[in-house]
C-alpha cells in the first residue's frame, strides 16, 4: 500500500526550470541526428514513475559524493542547490555542471555520476570514450564562456552498491567540442535539417535507436502473444537471482584478481571452502580475414566461407 502510493506520487512531471521544453547541454549528442531529434521534440520520453524515482536517487547519490569530498578536505564551489548555469555556443544552450573543485591549488570542473557495476567497470577499464554522451557533456561544459579558463574536469563516479569511488581527469579538448557546438548552432539558428544516418554512430548508447529504425517494416507473421502472469512472475524471480549473483561474482572476481597480483596461483580459504585462483594463458590460432584478402583477394574469400545457422531462444523483458 505504501509502495503503491509512493510510485503513484511520481506520475506527475516536475520541472527544474532548465531542462523541460528546451535544448540543454544534456540534450546535445555527438550524433547530429540525436541532437536534431531532441531539439525538435521528435522522440520525447515520458518517464515512468520508477524512472523518475531512479533519477531522483541520482541526486541523492550526488549529495553523498559531495559530503565524501568535503570529508576528504576538498573545497567545493557551485554545488548542490547552488549550481552555476553555463552557456555554450551562439544560441546559447544552457547547462548546469555539478560544481567545481580545488585540487593542488587549481580550480577544476567537477562532474559526478553514480554507476552500476557494469558501467563502473567499463569506465575503469576503458575510460571515458566508452561513454560518448558523458564525454560530450563534459567537453561542452568546458567549452562554455563561464569555464573558458578551466583546464579540465574531474569525472568522479560512485559504484551504487559498494559505494566505491573512482575518478579520472578529463582535459579540455577544444578540437573535439568545436564541431559539436557549431553543429548545434546550425541546427537551432541555421534551421539545418539532419537526416537519419545510415549507420548509427552510437550503437547501444542512444535512447533514440528505436526511433531511428521506425521506418523499417517488421514481419509480424512469426510473433505470438500469450497472457500468463505465473510464467512471467517465475521468470522475473529467476532473472533477479541470476543478475544479483552475476554482480556479486564480478565484484569478487575483481577482488581476487587484485589479490593475485603478479603471482600465477592464489589460494583463498575459509573454514569450509578453499578457492584456487589461477592465471591461465592460452594461445589460439585463427585465420585473419584481412590478411587472407590481402594475399589472395576478396573474391577468394567467398570460396572458403560458409554460413552456420545457430538457433537460440532468448527471453528479454519489455516494460
Amino acid at each position: 500500500m505504501l509502495a503503491q502510493a509512493v510510485v503513484a506520487a511520481y506520475h506527475k512531471k516536475e520541472s527544474d526550470g532548465i531542462h523541460t521544453g528546451q535544448l540543454t547541454v544534456t540534450g546535445v549528442s555527438p550524433c547530429p541526428y540525436a541532437t536534431y531529434i531532441n531539439y525538435h521534440h521528435l522522440d520525447d520520453e515520458d518517464f515512468a514513475p520508477e524512472t523518475r524515482m531512479l533519477m531522483k536517487n541520482g541526486k541523492w547519490q550526488e549529495l553523498e559524493v559531495l559530503e565524501d569530498l568535503r570529508r576528504a578536505g576538498f573545497k567545493l564551489r557551485f554545488v548542490g542547490d547552488n549550481q552555476q548555469t553555463v552557456h555554450v555556443g551562439k544560441i546559447p544552450i544552457r547547462g548546469r555542471p555539478d560544481g567545481r573543485i580545488i585540487v593542488d591549488e587549481r580550480e577544476d570542473l567537477l562532474e559526478i555520476k553514480a554507476m552500476s557495476l557494469g558501467k563502473y567497470t567499463d569506465l575503469k577499464q576503458k575510460g571515458i570514450d566508452v561513454f560518448p554522451g558523458y564525454k560530450c557533456q563534459v567537453q561542452l561544459y568546458l567549452a562554455s564562456e563561464e569555464l573558458k579558463n578551466v583546464a579540465g574536469c574531474w569525472f568522479y563516479v560512485k559504484h551504487k552498491d559498494s559505494c566505491r569511488p573512482y575518478d579520472i581527469f578529463i582535459e579540455k579538448d577544444a578540437v573535439y567540442a568545436r564541431p559539436i557546438v557549431e553543429m548545434v548552432d546550425e541546427i537551432v539558428l541555421g534551421k539545418m535539417e539532419v537526416s537519419r544516418p545510415k549507420d548509427c554512430p552510437l550503437p547501444a548508447m542512444c535512447r533514440h535507436s528505436l526511433f531511428c529504425r521506425e521506418a523499417e517494416v517488421l514481419d509480424m507473421s512469426g510473433i505470438k502473444t500469450l497472457t500468463d502472469p505465473e510464467i512471467v512472475k517465475k521468470w522475473l524471480e529467476g532473472q533477479f537471482h541470476l543478475e544479483t549473483g552475476e554482480e556479486l561474482n564480478e565484484e569478487v572476481r575483481a577482488l581476487l584478481i587484485q589479490r593475485l597480483g603478479d603471482n600465477d596461483v592464489l589460494f583463498v580459504e575459509d573454514p569450509t571452502v578453499l578457492l584456487q585462483v589461477k592465471r591461465i594463458t592460452q594461445h589460439r590460432t585463427e585465420i585473419s580475414e584481412a590478411k587472407f584478402v590481402k594475399k589472395y583477394g576478396a573474391a577468394a574469400l567467398l570460396g572458403v566461407t560458409e554460413e552456420n545457422i545457430v538457433k537460440q531462444v532468448r527471453v528479454t523483458p519489455r516494460f
